[in-house]
C-alpha cells in the first residue's frame, strides 16, 4: 500500500495529475471547435478525425513530459529528485488535500474520452439500412390520407419584384405541410405547373390527384408582410378556410406554422404542440432567410444558375452560420454543380481526365457544408442527401447508402432522395431497384431530370427502347437536352445499331472533340460496317462490342473508368456480359470497390 501511495504522491509532486486534467478539458474544447471550423473553412471531412487522433496520441506524450520536466522561472528543466521526506510529507497530508489532484486527472481523462466518443458519433455512419426502407410506390387508392396541393402564391408586392420571395414562401409552406405525415402533399413541380394561370379548382384536383387546394398571395413592402391563404375543396370549389396575416418579416416563420396548424385543423388532423414546433426551422436573421429563398430559386433552375445559387447560400450562412437549412442548401448546390460543367468557373473541361479531376475537387466543399448542416440539425434530410451523393461520387458505397436511407427515413416523400439513390444503385449494378427508386422519384415529383435518370436506369438494364421513351416523356418539361439525356440517347440508340445517334455523343462526352463533318463521315463508315474508318474518339466500348472487338471493349471500359469515374453504370449493360470475366473488366470492378458484383436486372 505504501508503494502505491508513494507513486501517487510522486505523480502529484511532478504535476502529472494537473497536466492530465488540463489536457483533457482543453482537448474537449478543441474537438468541439474543430467541427464547426471545418465547415466554415471548407476543410476535408477527415479534419475532425485527424484532430482527435492527434489529441489522443498527444495525451500519453504530455504525461511523459510532465513527469520528466518542470516549468520554473528559469525555463523548462528536468524534474529534480524529491528531497528527503518530501514524498512522505505528501503521503501524510490529510485526504482532503490529496484527493483534488486525482479528481482533476479523472475529469480530464473523462473529458478527453467524451470528446473522442462525440467525434466518433459525428463521423460514423448511422445504423440505418436502406434495405429497411420500403421503396415500393403505393397504389393511388391505397393512400387514404387527405391530399392537397399548394399552388404558387401570387406576388402582390408594389413593384412586382418579389416573385422569388413569393415562390419561396409557397415552397416553405408546402414543405411545412409535407412535414405532417398524416397529409399527402402534391410535389412542388406538379403544383407549379399552374403558375401564372387561373385554373378551375376541379381541373387542378383532377390533374394533381388531390382533394384540396391551397392558393394565396404574398405582398412584401420593406419590413411589412401580408400573406393571404385559403383552403379550397377541389371537388366542388368550396372555400373551407381563409386567413390574412398582416405582420412584419420577423413573423414569417410563425405564419408558416400557423397556416399548417390551421390546415391540419380543417382536415381534422391531430397536431400536437411538440410536432408543431418541429415543422419550421427558423433563423433570427431575416436577410439570411431572403438570401436563402433566392438561392433556392437559382438552385431549382440548375445549369448556369448554380454559381449564383452557391453565392447566395454562402451569403446566407455568412449572416447566420447557425441556420441548418442554409448550410444544407449550400451543400446541395455544391454537389449538384459537379454535374453541370457548363456552370464551372473557367468553362467546361477539354478532356475527360480534366473533367473528373475538377469534378472530384468539388466534393470536399459539398461534404463540409453538409456536415455543418448536420452538426446543427441531425434530422435535416437535404443535408443527408447531399452527403450521400458525395459518398457516392467517391465510390464509398456503404456510407452513401446509409445517408440516403436516413434521408428517406426522415422524409419518406423526398423525391430528390430517391432520385440520387437511384443513381447510386445504377453504379452498383442494382438495376431493378434503381428503376424502382427512379420511378418513385418521378411519382413524387415529375421532374424532367427524374425521367432522364429513369431513362438512364432502363438503358443500363438493357431496356433500350423504353429508355428512349422516358426521354420523350421528359421533353415537354424543358427545351433541348443536356449531357445526361444526350448520353442516354446516344448509348441506347447505338446499342440498337442506330448509328445516327453518334451526333449526340460529342455533347455528352468531353473526351469526344470532333467536328460535325468528322461525325458524319463516321456515321457513314459504321453504317457500311467499316469500324477501322472512324476516329479513335468515337470507338466507344458499346460500338466496339457491336463490332465484336471484345478485348478492345474491355480495355476501353477500364480506361474510361480511370478517367471518368462518374459514369460507372455503363459497365452493367447486357451488351458487356460476354466480357465480365475479362482481366480488364475484373480490374475495373476491383478499382471501383465492386469486386465480385454481378448486375441485377429486371425481368424483360
Amino acid at each position: 500500500m505504501r508503494s502505491y501511495q508513494q507513486l501517487f504522491a510522486e505523480l502529484k509532486r511532478r504535476k502529472v495529475f494537473r497536466v492530465a486534467g488540463v489536457y483533457g478539458v482543453v482537448s474537449f474544447g478543441l474537438i468541439q471547435v474543430a467541427d464547426p471550423l471545418a465547415g466554415v473553412l471548407q476543410l476535408p471531412e477527415s479534419f475532425l478525425p485527424f484532430v482527435v487522433g492527434l489529441l489522443l496520441l498527444g495525451f500519453p506524450l504530455a504525461l511523459v513530459l510532465a513527469w520528466a520536466f518542470e516549468v520554473t522561472p528559469d525555463g523548462v528543466r528536468r524534474t529534480e529528485t524529491a528531497a528527503p521526506g518530501e514524498i512522505e510529507g505528501i503521503v501524510a497530508q490529510p485526504f482532503s488535500q490529496r484527493w483534488p489532484a486525482g479528481v482533476l486527472a479523472l475529469v480530464g481523462v473523462a473529458a478527453l474520452v467524451a470528446g473522442a466518443w462525440w467525434a466518433g458519433r459525428r463521423s460514423a455512419p448511422s445504423a440505418a439500412s436502406v434495405a429497411d426502407v420500403d421503396l415500393a410506390i403505393p397504389a393511388a387508392d391505397a393512400d387514404s390520407r387527405p391530399s392537397l396541393a399548394v399552388l404558387p402564391f401570387v406576388d402582390m408586392s408594389p413593384e412586382q419584384d418579389q416573385e422569388y420571395f413569393s415562390d419561396g414562401i409557397t415552397e416553405e409552406i408546402l414543405n411545412t405541410l409535407a412535414g405532417i405525415h398524416e397529409i399527402k402533399v402534391a410535389a412542388r413541380t406538379s403544383a407549379f405547373a399552374f403558375k401564372g394561370q387561373s385554373p378551375d379548382m376541379r381541373t387542378v384536383g383532377d390533374s394533381l390527384g388531390v382533394r384540396y387546394v391551397i392558393e394565396g398571395s404574398v405582398r412584401k413592402a420593406g419590413n411589412q408582410l401580408r400573406i393571404t391563404a385559403q383552403l379550397i375543396d377541389a371537388s366542388d370549389g368550396t372555400h373551407l378556410w381563409s386567413e390574412s396575416y398582416d405582420r412584419t418579416l420577423d413573423d414569417v416563420f410563425a405564419i408558416q406554422t400557423e397556416i399548417a396548424q390551421a390546415i391540419a385543423g380543417e382536415l381534422r388532423i391531430p397536431l400536437g404542440l411538440e410536432e408543431a414546433n418541429r415543422l419550421v426551422t427558423p433563423t433570427s436573421d431575416l436577410e439570411a432567410y431572403d438570401l436563402y429563398l433566392a438561392g433556392r430559386a437559382r438552385l431549382r433552375e440548375r445549369g448556369e444558375s448554380l454559381p449564383e445559387a452557391i453565392r447566395l447560400f454562402e451569403a446566407a450562412v455568412a449572416r447566420d452560420s447557425t441556420w441548418a437549412p442554409a448550410w444544407a442548401g449550400l451543400a446541395e448546390a455544391r454537389e449538384v454543380i459537379g454535374w453541370y460543367p457548363e456552370a464551372w468557373e473557367g468553362g467546361p473541361p477539354r478532356t475527360a481526365s480534366e473533367h473528373y479531376a475538377r469534378f472530384a475537387s468539388l466534393q470536399a466543399p459539398a461534404a463540409a457544408a453538409a456536415r455543418r448542416a448536420l452538426a446543427l440539425d441531425p434530422d435535416n434530410a437535404s443535408a443527408h442527401v447531399a452527403l450521400g451523393s458525395v459518398y457516392r461520387n467517391r465510390q464509398e458505397w456503404s456510407q452513401s447508402r446509409t445517408e440516403y436511407a436516413r434521408a428517406i427515413e426522415l422524409d419518406p416523400e423526398n423525391s430528390e432522395a430517391y432520385l440520387q439513390y437511384a443513381q447510386l444503385l445504377m453504379a452498383t449494378g442494382e438495376l431493378t431497384e434503381a428503376i424502382g427508386a427512379a420511378e418513385r422519384s418521378v411519382a413524387l415529383d415529375r421532374l424532367a431530370v427524374g425521367l432522364r435518370v429513369l431513362g438512364a436506369a432502363r438503358m443500363i438494364a438493357g431496356q433500350y427502347q423504353r429508355a428512349l421513351d422516358e426521354l420523350d416523356r421528359s421533353d415537354p418539361y424543358r427545351t433541348g437536352r443536356g449531357n445526361l439525356e444526350s448520353w442516354v440517347d446516344a448509348s441506347a440508340n447505338i446499342a440498337l445499331g442506330r448509328y445516327d445517334a453518334l451526333r449526340s455523343l460529342p455533347s455528352a462526352d468531353p473526351a469526344v472533340a470532333l467536328s460535325p463533318e468528322e461525325v458524319e463521315r463516321a456515321i457513314r463508315a459504321l453504317q457500311a460496317g467499316d469500324l477501322d474508318a472512324i476516329p479513335a474518339d468515337l470507338r466507344s466500348p458499346i460500338i466496339l462490342m457491336r463490332f465484336g472487338r471484345a478485348d478492345e471493349a474491355a480495355e476501353g471500359l477500364l480506361a474510361y473508368f480511370r478517367t471518368n469515374r462518374t459514369n460507372l453504370g455503363i459497365c452493367w449493360m447486357p451488351l458487356f456480359d460476354p466480357i465480365r470475366e475479362h482481366p480488364a473488366y475484373l480490374e475495373m470492378l476491383k478499382e471501383a470497390q465492386l469486386e465480385g458484383v454481378t448486375p441485377d436486372r429486371p425481368t424483360p
